[in-house]
């Protein structure tokens, strides 16, 4: 279910070990390893958006994986969302 001016952010688009075709939406240097919910709500927050953590579902391609995801409101095309929220990501 997508509301307008709603965005979902899946930790698989900021996961470093995933491949692009499992799913990973950023370039290796924005993305983290293991990239939790939490991680993903703080970075969007920093990013300056509204974000809402909805745990416990499961990407369509991954349905045994119940990481969760993030909701946010914002504006605009979503690649450009994913990538802003990538950029405030903690690395190490």
């Amino acid at each position: 279910m997508r509301s307008k001016g709603k965005i979902i952010l899946w930790p698989v688009y900021f996961d470093a070990t995933s491949t692009w075709t499992e799913g990973r939406r950023v370039p290796t240097a924005l993305a983290m390893r293991a990239p939790r919910t939490e991680d993903i709500v703080k970075a969007a927050v920093a990013a300056g958006l509204k974000a809402e953590l909805q745990p416990g579902a499961a990407h369509p391609s991954r349905p045994w994986v119940k990481s969760g995801y993030v909701l946010v409101d914002a504006k605009g095309p979503k690649a450009r969302v994913i990538r802003l929220v990538a950029e405030k990501l903690p690395r190490g």
